[in-house]
């Protein structure tokens, strides 16, 4: 696994995106090189892997209480069947992030 400096980002400005913005600069750098040259010598690359990661991060949340509503799935079911209830929060999640890698990550 390659691992990249992130001194590099912007002068002066450290890296603060966790996760998702991690994700978009492997994504950039392996796939979409002159973009992340671009992003880098306009000093903006710092900027847009935080806003990737707040953006990734709402719209997991998002996706995951859309498919709580869609389903109808409430507390209850914690009590009930907690098992049950931490397999379907996982899967919901999972399904969110597919969908966040997908739409947001690697475009």
């Amino acid at each position: 696994m390659n691992e990249f400096d992130l001194s590099v980002l912007t002068a002066g400005e450290p890296a603060q995106f966790g996760k998702y913005g991690s994700l978009r600069l492997r994504y950039l750098k392996e796939n979409k090189p002159t973009l992340y040259q671009a992003l880098l010598q306009g000093h903006l690359l710092n900027a847009h892997l935080n806003e990737i990661d707040q953006q990734a991060h709402e719209m997991v949340e998002q996706t995951v209480q859309q498919l709580i509503r869609n389903e109808r799935f409430d507390e209850s079911l914690k009590l009930s069947n907690p098992f049950l209830w931490v397999q379907k929060m996982n899967s919901f999640k999972n399904i969110a992030e597919e969908t966040v890698m997908r739409d947001l990550i690697y475009c």
